[in-house]
C-alpha cells in the first residue's frame, strides 16, 4: 500500500515536472522565435561622443546622440566593477542570466507594497538589463519579460562575464545626459575613471536605479543612504578595508559637475563643417572623435570680447530702436515676465539683462530687474539720447565692469574676427558674429565681401615683383576710364583730393586710390591678376576697378593671403586641427585623411624681398598713415604693429588687417564689420573708424590678460 502511494506520488511529481518542462520549452519556443542574435553584442558599438578641445585640452564642444566614451574592461578599476555588481546584481558571477533569488525578492516586495500597477521593483540581472536595453526593448509586459529571460540565457551561453559587464558599464544611463561610467566620472567629479575613489564609485553605482531622484540636490540624503549601504556591503565582501569604509562613509556627497565649456560656438561649428566634408553628418556625433584644435582659449576670449564690444560701440552711433514692450498694466507680474524674457537671452560675454522702467529722474532711469531689485541707469549724453522712456517700458541694459548699468540694444550689424599664428598658420581665435544664438552665419568663413583697400598691398606687391621700386614715382592724378560696357569709371581718393607725383610706398601708406589705379594702368592687369590668383584672394581675372577691392572674397582667404607678407613670401593656409583620435569602435577616417586635416600647408607666392618691403610699409601705415591711432600701443607695450585699413564704396564694409609680435610669436588678425545684407554703415564709417578700434581693443585685452596670469 505504501509502495503504491509512493509510486503515485512519484508519478504525479514527474508528470508535473514533465508538464513544467514542456511548458518552459513551449515558452522558450514561442517567445524565442524571431529574437535577434546575441552575437550582435560581440560587435557592440554604441554612439560615442565626439569632443572638440582647445589647444590647452579644455573642452570646447560636444556632438552626441548619447554622451558616452567607451572604456575596455581591463581599464575599468576593480572598485568600480564591484560597486556596480553589489548595487545592481550581487549574484552576477554565479547565475546563468537570471537570478531566481532576486526575482523572488521582487515578487514578494511588489506584492507586499501593492506596486504591480505602479512602478514595480525589478528583479533583473545585469544580463537581463543588457537584453532589455539593447535587444528586446523595454515594453512593460509579460511577453517582454519572457523574451528578456530567454535572451539573457543565450547571452550568458555565448559571451563571457567580463564582456557582459564591460557592455553594461559602457551602456548604462547615469543621469544628466551621461551614458557610461567614463562620462559620469568626468561629468560628476571631473575625474578620469582610474582616479575614482571608493565613495565616488559607490555614489555612481547608486544612480542607475533612479537617476532623476538621486541626481537632485533636494534628495542628497537619499543618495547618501544608498551610497553608504553599498560601501558597507563592499566591506562585508572584502572589496574594501575597515579603514577605507570609515574614510568613505565620512565623506559628503560632493558632486561638482564638469566646468562650463570654453565658449567658442563659431570655432566649433567650423570644425563640424570641416569634418562633415569627409564624414557624413550622421556619423560625426556617433563615432567618438577626440579633436584637439588650434584654438587658444585666452586669444579666443580676447577676440570674442573685442568683436562684441566693437559691434556694441558701433550700435551706439545709431538711433534708439525702441523698447521691447510696455507692461505698465502688468507690473505685478513684472518679475515673471522679465524672467521669461531672460530665458531667451543670447549667449555672449557681455552681461545683459531685461529690466522695466519704474521711474524717470532727469538724468537717471530707475528700473527693476528680474530679481525685483532696483537698478539705476545713468542716461548718456553720447548715445541713445533719443530714447524717451516711460514707466512700464521693458528695455535691455548692459552691466559694466564697475557694476554700473547702461542702456543696451542688440546690434543689427555683424562682423567677424580671426587670429592666426604666423609660425604655422594655426587659427588661435575666431568669432564670426555678435552671437551664434542670434545668427549662426559665420562672417569669417562664409561672408563673400569686397575687401576694399585691404587688397592694395597685393597690387603694390605685383608692381614690386615686376620691376618697380618702393620709391618709384606714382601719379596721383584724376583719371577717367571707359569700360567695355561704355560706363565711365572715375575713382577718387577718400579725401576727394589728388596729390600729384608721390612715392609708391607713400601711396600705399596713405591708401591713395588714384595712385593705385594709375599704377595698375601702367603695370597692366595681367601681373596683378596673377598675384591675386596666386594668393587665392580670387580665382577670376578682375577688371581695373578690382585694384580698389571690388572683388569678392572671405575674411579667412584674405587673412591667408596676408600671411605671405609676414612669412617671407610663403603663404600659410589656415589650420584648425592639431590632432584627431577616434575613441569609438567605429573607424571612419583613414590615416591619410587625418594627416590632411591636421597638417600644415604652405605655398610660396611672393619673393622674400617683396614681402619684406610690403611688411615695412604696413608698419609705416601705423606710424604715418591711416592706422596712426595704434601708434601709442607700440610705445605702451613695446611692440611693432603692422596694419592696413579697408573701406568699400558707400561705406558698406569696414576692414582692418593687423599684426604684432609677442615674444617669439607673431599674430595676424583680420577684422570685418558690415551688415549681413550689405548696406551703408553710415557716413564716414571707414575701416579706421569701425574695424581698427576692434583690433586696438584686442591688443589691450591680450596684454592685460597676459599680465594678470
Amino acid at each position: 500500500m505504501l509502495f503504491k502511494r509512493l509510486l503515485r506520488i512519484f508519478f504525479y511529481f514527474f508528470s508535473a515536472l514533465f508538464l513544467i518542462l514542456v511548458a518552459v520549452a513551449a515558452i522558450f519556443f514561442y517567445y524565442g522565435r524571431n529574437l535577434p542574435s546575441e552575437k550582435i553584442l560581440l560587435s557592440y558599438s554604441p554612439p560615442v561622443t565626439t569632443k572638440i578641445y582647445s589647444s590647452e585640452n579644455e573642452l570646447i564642444e560636444e556632438y552626441a546622440v548619447e554622451r558616452r566614451v567607451i572604456v575596455p574592461f581591463q581599464e575599468i578599476p576593480l572598485i568600480v566593477k564591484k560597486a556596480f555588481i553589489i548595487a545592481e546584481d550581487r549574484d552576477f558571477n554565479e547565475h546563468s542570466g537570471i537570478s531566481f533569488y532576486s526575482l523572488l525578492r521582487a515578487i514578494v516586495e511588489n506584492t507586499a507594497k501593492k506596486s504591480w500597477n505602479k512602478k514595480p521593483a525589478g528583479g533583473s540581472t545585469i544580463t537581463q538589463q543588457i537584453a532589455k536595453n539593447l535587444l528586446v526593448g523595454n515594453e512593460r509586459s509579460l511577453a517582454r519579460k519572457c523574451r528578456e529571460a530567454i535572451m539573457a540565457f543565450r547571452i550568458e551561453s555565448t559571451i563571457s562575464k567580463d564582456k557582459i559587464l564591460e557592455i553594461y558599464l559602457n551602456q548604462l544611463y547615469l543621469g544628466k545626459g551621461c551614458y557610461g561610467i567614463v562620462e559620469a566620472c568626468n561629468y560628476y567629479f571631473g575625474k578620469k575613471i582610474e582616479d575614482i575613489e571608493p565613495h565616488e564609485a559607490a555614489c555612481l553605482a547608486a544612480i542607475p536605479s533612479a537617476p532623476s531622484i538621486y541626481i537632485n540636490s533636494r534628495n542628497s540624503a537619499k543618495i547618501l543612504i544608498k551610497r553608504n549601504s553599498i560601501l558597507y556591503q563592499m566591506r562585508d565582501l572584502g572589496y574594501i578595508s575597515d579603514a577605507q569604509l570609515k574614510t568613505s562613509v565620512s565623506k559628503p556627497i560632493n558632486i561638482k559637475f564638469r566646468k562650463n565649456k570654453v565658449s567658442s560656438p563659431y570655432f566649433s561649428d567650423e570644425i563640424f563643417k570641416i569634418f562633415t566634408q569627409v564624414v557624413s553628418r550622421d556619423v560625426f556625433p556617433r563615432c567618438g572623435f577626440s579633436i584637439t584644435t588650434t584654438m587658444n582659449k585666452e586669444i579666443q576670449y580676447c577676440a570674442t570680447k573685442a568683436l562684441e564690444d566693437g559691434l556694441i560701440d558701433f550700435t551706439k552711433t545709431k538711433p534708439w530702436a525702441g523698447t521691447i514692450c510696455n507692461i505698465a498694466n502688468e507690473l505685478k507680474s513684472a518679475k515673471t515676465i522679465l524672467s521669461n524674457l531672460n530665458v531667451h537671452m543670447p549667449t555672449i560675454l557681455n552681461k545683459i539683462t531685461h529690466c522695466v522702467v519704474v521711474g524717470n529722474r532727469g538724468s537717471m532711469l530707475v528700473c527693476k530687474d528680474s530679481d525685483d531689485q532696483i537698478i539705476k541707469i545713468m542716461k548718456s549724453k553720447a548715445f541713445y539720447t533719443d530714447a524717451n522712456l516711460k514707466n512700464g517700458d521693458v528695455v535691455l541694459c548692459r552691466i559694466m565692469e564697475d557694476n554700473s548699468y547702461e542702456l543696451f540694444q542688440m546690434p543689427e550689424v555683424t562682423g567677424g574676427i580671426v587670429v592666426m599664428d604666423m609660425g604655422n598658420g594655426n587659427i588661435l581665435g575666431l568669432s564670426g558674429g555678435f552671437s551664434f544664438d542670434i545668427n549662426f552665419f559665420n562672417c569669417i568663413t562664409q561672408a563673400r565681401r569686397q575687401p576694399g583697400s585691404t587688397i592694395k598691398p597685393f597690387i603694390y606687391a605685383a608692381a614690386l615683383e615686376n620691376g618697380f621700386d618702393e620709391y618709384a614715382i606714382i601719379d596721383d592724378s584724376p583719371v577717367k576710364i571707359t569700360l567695355p560696357s561704355g560706363e565711365v569709371y572715375a575713382p577718387h581718393n577718400y579725401t576727394m583730393k589728388s596729390y600729384g607725383k608721390i612715392f609708391l610706398r607713400d601711396a600705399l601708406i596713405h591708401s591713395r586710390n588714384l595712385s593705385t589705379v594709375n599704377l595698375a594702368l601702367k603695370l597692366g592687369m595681367k601681373p596683378i591678376n596673377q598675384v591675386l590668383n596666386t594668393v587665392e584672394i580670387t580665382d577670376k581675372n578682375v577688371p581695373i576697378s578690382g585694384v580698389l577691392g571690388s572683388v569678392e572674397t572671405t575674411p579667412l582667404k584674405l587673412l591667408s593671403a596676408f600671411s605671405a607678407i609676414f612669412n617671407e613670401g610663403v603663404m600659410l593656409f589656415p589650420r584648425f586641427i592639431i590632432n584627431i583620435k577616434q575613441t569609438g569602435p567605429l573607424k571612419v577616417l583613414d590615416e591619410t585623411t587625418s594627416k590632411f586635416l591636421c597638417g600644415e600647408r604652405r605655398k610660396y607666392v611672393l619673393s622674400k624681398k617683396t614681402a619684406e618691403i610690403i611688411k615695412n610699409i604696413m608698419h609705416d601705415v601705423v606710424k604715418l598713415g591711416t592706422a596712426a591711432r595704434l601708434l601709442p600701443l607700440e610705445q605702451e607695450f613695446g611692440i611693432n604693429i603692422f596694419g592696413k585699413t579697408g573701406t568699400t564704396s558707400d561705406f558698406k564694409d569696414a576692414w582692418f588687417i593687423g599684426a604684432f609680435s609677442t615674444g617669439s610669436k607673431m599674430l595676424l588678425i583680420c577684422i570685418f564689420v558690415g551688415y549681413q545684407i550689405p548696406k551703408s554703415l553710415g557716413k564716414h564709417a571707414s575701416g579706421s573708424r569701425i574695424a581698427l578700434p576692434i583690433f586696438e581693443h584686442f591688443v589691450k585685452l591680450f596684454f592685460k590678460r597676459n599680465e594678470q596670469r
